[in-house]
């Protein structure tokens, strides 16, 4: 790959002579792409309205117009319609497929589930995935693309149909040094790097449904040898809406030095107090006494400290953590608000919203409500928590943010995407946008950690709940260096076997 690659990246056309489809939208579209010099183009699904015959007739004459070297089409899961994968298949082409050319791999998957919005890689996708990049691993640029979004967008409402093993795909993407990634789906163009991944979303061309007023647009992606990739956001004429730039290093997790240790973290969650958790408090104080063995700074909590939010479990809750009061961050889980729970967490702890130590600022995001496993922050909280940072920042550049909450944001590998945050686009890119330095999760108890743009995301394992995820219960250790790099490491409970999650250089 000695020269640029020039890639035309559209979605969702949702094509169908009914009124919904916005003619006028995807000629000019068409017109644009075909003035617009590339080497080919990737098209990331929902061709169709309802994945009729009639529409992918239809569809199929008006995509023969499109003068492209090359072209990749994707199915979405409206093209999964009404059995009309079948009639893809058929029509456009396979659901799954690869294609190598000149140092440059690209792999198309079928994200969808037929008749429903909602997504699934699936075991049989994932393996060949996998199989595909080994195949090819000394491809110098490698490319995937499918329907569903890996993480959650903003602008586009409740979070919901997305993939539910989301979080399985994106470990293979970023565990094979995958440089891009082309979504559809959500109808809002984004741009996010995670990790050395570029993970790029189209808008809609030309379907009668957009989002937050946004304009219909398609993007224009340049790669170039040294892998800086420049996102041009366009509208269906071709007019610059914005321009993102983003830049792969392929040293992500090469750390030359950490400088000295400045602040250490005992992240936890679920300790699940409650009487049908057996051996649960035996559990917890081995669990304790190797958090202790670290000499950590702080002790942060995540969620579910009781199992049924009663005042007999928060009694032994406030008997367990007493030795650990003066260093204790504490944020609520689901269990925790169950019928008076929430009145009881206030009589039996102080939860503060924010925690000032040294040079670090905590801020506690209860996202959990009762009665629900899925969570919310809200845009009054959001509003409130972006005015709270730049103030900080504002009084001390250098200070060290960090979010404590206990749903996830970013899809955990190995667990099943069914109770995220409500509004986990909007919160994500409102974190990613402050430039929040870290952000802490206890969620579906299992450890994960990555970054995005510039935060990085902790999620932890339960350390005695036998709601566990994991082979072993387990807790996180955070050790955040004078030249800002994180080191995360998770300690399995009752065993201490210690393994490294992840290492992210300083900012």
């Amino acid at each position: 790959m000695d020269e640029p690659i020039r890639i035309v990246h559209f979605s969702d056309t949702h094509i169908t002579p009914r009124p919904q489809f916005m003619a006028k939208e995807f000629n000019n579209t068409l017109k644009t792409i075909n003035n617009t010099p590339h080497d080919f183009s990737i098209f990331s699904g929902d061709l169709t309205q309802e994945g009729l015959f009639e529409e992918f007739e239809f569809a199929s004459k008006l995509i023969k117009k499109i003068i492209s070297p090359i072209s990749y089409w994707i199915i979405g899961n409206h093209d999964s319609r009404s059995g009309g994968f079948e009639v893809w298949e058929k029509m456009i082409g396979p659901r799954e497929f690869h294609d190598f050319a000149d140092e440059v791999l690209f792999i198309g998957l079928d994200s969808c589930i037929p008749d429903r919005d909602g997504g699934r890689f699936g075991r049989e996708a994932l393996d060949y995935t996998k199989k595909i990049l080994s195949k090819y691993s000394d491809a110098k640029l490698k490319l995937v693309g499918f329907h569903h979004h890996l993480l959650p967008i903003p602008k586009t409402g409740r979070e919901r149909s997305n993939a539910i093993d989301a979080g399985n795909m994106l470990s293979i993407l970023l565990d094979n040094g995958i440089d891009a990634v082309f979504t559809g789906h959500k109808h809002h163009p984004n741009v996010y790097k995670v990790e050395d991944t570029i993970i790029i979303s189209a808008g809609s061309t030309s379907s009668y449904k957009t989002r937050s007023g946004g304009q219909r647009s398609f993007n224009y992606v340049e790669i170039t040898p040294e892998k800086d990739i420049k996102v041009k956001i366009q509208n269906t004429t071709g007019e610059e809406i914005r321009t993102e730039l983003k830049t792969i290093t392929r040293n992500f997790r090469m750390v030359n030095s950490t400088g000295g240790k400045w602040l250490r973290i005992a992240q936890l969650s679920g300790t699940d107090f409650g009487s049908s958790n057996h051996n649960q408090l035996e559990l917890f104080k081995k669990g304790m006494e190797l958090v202790e063995s670290t000499n950590p700074d702080v002790i942060i909590h995540c969620g579910n400290l009781t199992e049924e939010g009663r005042s007999a479990d928060y009694e032994v809750a406030v008997q367990a953590f007493t030795p650990y009061s003066e260093n204790l961050i504490f944020c609520p889980g689901p269990n925790d608000l169950r019928g008076y729970g929430e009145t009881l967490l206030h009589k039996y702890f102080d939860i503060e919203n924010t925690i000032e130590k040294d040079e670090s600022s905590f801020y506690v995001l209860n996202t959990s409500a009762p009665e629900t496993e899925i969570g919310v922050v809200g845009r009054t909280t959001q509003n409130r928590l972006v005015r709270y940072v730049y103030h900080t920042k504002m009084e001390a550049e250098e200070k060290f943010h960090a979010i404590v909450m206990h749903h996830h944001l970013i899809p955990i590998p190995n667990t099943i995407e069914t109770s995220a945050l409500e509004d986990a686009g909007d919160v994500l890119r409102m974190l990613t946008d402050t430039e929040v330095n870290l952000v802490l999760s206890g969620h579906l108890g299992r450890a994960f950690c990555t970054r995005v743009e510039k935060t990085a995301f902790v999620n932890c394992n339960t350390i005695s709940s036998q709601k566990t995820a994991s082979i072993e219960n387990s807790f996180n250790i955070i050790d955040i260096s004078t030249e800002g790099a994180i080191v995360v490491s998770e300690i399995l409970v009752p065993s201490g076997f210690r393994r490294i999650l992840g290492i992210f250089p300083g900012n």
